[in-house]
């Protein structure tokens, strides 16, 4: 449970971060991009061994690494997207509500139990998430049904991302040096393409030091986030049609309660409920 625990927190502190850019004028896209740098090298760092850049290239796994950098990215950009279109509130609904797709996959495919206990908690779960991260400044928004498209691709694709890292942990990753390494590759790719955009596109660049440190401090706590998760999914003993909920419910819950505390921000009496619903659900999961 004490890696759960760390990808949590790790998770949690990614938000925390972010919400910190606005007050600090932090150029997001550039310090999104040293993000991937350092989280790459982070992983680079404590494997402990000389860097084996011809194992993580060519490995069994080094695909599967790639096309994760790629989707990273790519889903970022279409989650600043709904969240600028839609609002907030889509972004983050539809980035938590997919957690089902990872689940489903472990029950169907990985043989992971469904009892009626188990069941009832990842429902709660679901309209927990549901529940906590809706905003009223957000849901007083029109629907423009022309994007409705937009909320669905990143719904897909935040749960094509945990499903994905599920299959190649399960599969493919041998050793703590295979995970470490395989999540330095994710960023390092997700880091080419940014530095790529930042090429193109000179508004997405800004080196002050704001956005440098920004990034830097995100990209320890990013790849922690990512290496803490597959050691849960390796160590815990836990089938992860319960590792998932249970981390996304923990990471709603600790982001709700901090930015209360750091940020003073209100919730409404559904955020509450939500947060309620997620307790629960984090109780019966557990105890099924």
């Amino acid at each position: 449970m004490i890696y759960l625990f760390l990808s949590i927190v790790c998770s949690t502190l990614i938000f925390i971060i972010f919400r910190s850019f606005e007050i600090f004028k932090v150029n997001r896209f550039t310090a999104i991009v040293i993000n991937y740098f350092v989280a790459g090298a982070t992983g680079i760092i404590v494997n402990g061994n000389s860097i084996n850049i011809e194992k993580m290239l060519f490995s069994e796994w080094s695909v599967n690494g790639l096309i994760l950098g790629v989707v990273f990215i790519t889903l970022f950009n279409i989650m600043a997207y709904t969240a600028q279109k839609l609002g907030a509130s889509v972004a983050s609904i539809a980035n938590k509500m997919a957690l089902i797709i990872p689940v489903a996959f472990a029950i169907l495919v990985y043989g992971d139990t469904l009892t009626l206990l188990k069941g009832i908690g990842i429902l709660l779960a679901l309209v927990g998430v549901f529940f906590a991260t809706m905003k009223q400044k957000d849901t007083k928004k029109t629907f423009n049904l022309k994007l409705f498209a937009i909320p669905i691709i990143l719904f897909f694709g935040s749960g094509f991302i945990d499903t994905f890292l599920k299959y190649t942990q399960e599969y493919l990753l041998k050793s703590d040096e295979d995970s470490k390494l395989f999540a330095s590759l994710i960023f390092l790719t997700a880091f080419s393409i940014g530095s790529l955009i930042m090429l193109i596109d000179k508004s997405k660049r800004s080196f002050k030091a704001p956005s440098i440190l920004g990034g830097l401090v995100l990209g320890i706590v990013n790849f922690g986030s990512i290496s803490f998760l597959i050691q849960a999914l390796e160590k815990s003993n836990l089938e992860s049609s319960v590792v998932f909920p249970i981390n996304n419910m923990g990471v709603v819950i600790c982001t709700t309660i901090l930015s209360f505390l750091i940020f003073k921000e209100q919730f409404s009496t559904k955020n509450k409920i939500g947060i309620a619903l997620s307790v629960l659900a984090i109780a019966i999961i557990t105890l099924a």
